[in-house]
């Protein structure tokens, strides 16, 4: 089939609009992302608490200033900033741990069917140098309901570094339960050798019935 000049110009159009559209969806994604628009329990102002036990320790940043004289160490942000539920990120407000694995346990307020997950990270365009080495890469979820148990893998997931700030993950139907505990285990980050950095995880889903 050939197509005559006034088709081309239309499909050139078309293609225009498309490419519109998307920028337009991302933008709005950017201002208002999917993962305001579901509840989120894995929220320190319900009363979810880290469980400090179960959750790896906190980097100790190497970074020091100089104040009066003395070399001071810059204080570390611990992990409660992960479930203050922030949907502007900013850089350097995260937690980190050490290394490319670690692991951070949530007491959920409430025992929730869980349906969904959201793990956020600064976004490449707000990092000062253009990278995100330090963002989780693999990640798997666990529930539980007793602390001494070893707890159910809910789904293993992959955060895309150069996809939105706020990824949501939609657990497998044959997956879902009712959770009072539960535990996110990073398997790996996007080439960071020191540290991982973690700006925000929700735990999305309904009250149990």
């Amino acid at each position: 089939m050939v197509l005559t000049p006034g088709c081309k110009d239309l499909e050139k159009l078309l293609a225009n609009q498309h490419e519109e559209l998307l920028r337009i969806k991302k933008e709005l994604d950017y201002l208002l992302p999917p993962a305001d628009l579901l509840p989120n329990f894995a929220l320190e102002s319900l009363r979810a608490r880290i469980l400090h036990q179960m959750t790896s320790d906190t980097y100790q940043s190497r970074e020091t200033r100089s104040l009066c004289g003395l070399a001071i160490r810059r204080p570390a942000v611990g992990p409660t900033i992960v479930i203050q539920g922030k949907s502007h990120l900013l850089p350097g407000q995260c937690w980190a741990f050490a290394g490319s694995q670690g692991r951070l346990s949530i007491a959920l307020p409430y025992k929730v069917s869980i349906s969904h997950v959201t793990l956020a990270h600064i976004p490449k365009m707000l990092s000062p140098t253009g990278t995100i080495p330090s963002a989780p890469k693999e990640f798997s979820v666990y529930g539980k309901n007793d602390l001494a148990d070893e707890g159910s893998l809910l789904g293993t997931f992959l955060y895309d570094e150069d996809g939105d700030q706020l990824q949501t993950f939609k657990l497998p139907d044959h997956k879902i339960g009712a959770f009072t505990y539960i535990s996110l285990q990073v398997k790996s980050n996007w080439g960071h050798s020191e540290y991982t950095c973690l700006y925000g995880f929700r735990v999305h889903g309904k009250l149990e019935e």
